[in-house]
């Protein structure tokens, strides 16, 4: 809703100064150009405590969103998150991403399901980034979040510094849409935009996240960061960060997130 708030302004350095990707799932290898391999945390999930730290957590309508922290004096390039979401007995109500029939037992009233799977992208020294995962349904209680990775790579090159400028939230017919300006200073390929939105009382509302491609150098663009829920009244955009994903664009086309 315009108006809606104070909107803060955010100078993200290829980090989110908080942000509930939510970034896109995908698999990656262990061995990306440019990048080391960290041999302690490459096996097929590292403790939740030996990479980054869980700042908070939300809940809005069904949607749990996690904002995690780099406490290294690395850059993290990337890494893929797995979020599980527990009831107040340690029982996990939904984990992401879907585990398999192995591993995962289903019930009546106990259902791990699929919320999508979230990648860490160029995560800065003491930054912040956004995840996300959706809930076991209506009646599930979310009282602990989980968060551990795998597939963890560091750069030994910070990411490209970019200028991310809030500017306000709207209400449109699929939900809230948080509008931002981002500013780069030199060509962008494609890059993860996400935006923290805090409830009046300060608490993580959500994170809103999606990929958009195709900066130019100096050019500022406004993007629109669709939510697919609405806020409550009075919330508020605590910050927007760019995070780079080193990946090629073809063309200037957009992923609305």
């Amino acid at each position: 809703m315009a108006g809606m708030g104070d909107i803060r302004r955010a100078i993200a350095v290829g980090v989110l100064a908080l942000a509930p990707a939510l970034a896109g799932c995908s698999t990656i290898s262990d061995q990306l150009a440019g990048s080391e391999v960290d041999p302690a945390v490459t096996t097929s999930a590292a403790s939740a405590d030996s990479l980054l730290e869980t700042v908070t957590w939300g809940e809005l309508d069904g949607l749990v969103s996690v904002v995690v922290r780099n406490p290294t004096e690395r850059v993290l390039r990337r890494a893929e998150a797995v979020i599980t979401l527990r009831d107040s007995r340690g029982t996990a109500l939904a984990s992401t991403p879907t585990p398999t029939p192995a591993t995962a037992t289903a019930t009546a009233t106990t259902r791990l399901r699929d919320g999508g799977c979230c990648t860490v992208r160029s995560l800065r020294p003491g930054g912040t980034y956004g995840l996300y995962v959706g809930t076991a349904g209506p009646g599930s209680e979310v009282a602990d979040v989980e968060v551990t990775y795998r597939d963890v790579s560091w750069s030994s090159t910070p990411p490209p510094r970019v200028e991310a400028l809030a500017v306000r939230i709207e209400e449109g017919p699929r939900g809230s849409v948080v509008l931002a300006d981002i500013t780069t200073e030199d060509d962008l390929p494609s890059a993860v935009v996400q935006a923290v939105v805090t409830e009046p009382d300060g608490s993580l509302a959500a994170v809103v996240s999606g990929t958009w491609t195709c900066f130019e150098a100096g050019d500022t663009r406004r993007i629109f960061m669709q939510l697919f829920r609405r806020v409550p009244v009075g919330s508020m955009v605590e910050s927007v960060a760019v995070h780079p994903d080193g990946g090629a664009a073809e063309g200037c086309t957009t992923e609305r997130g």
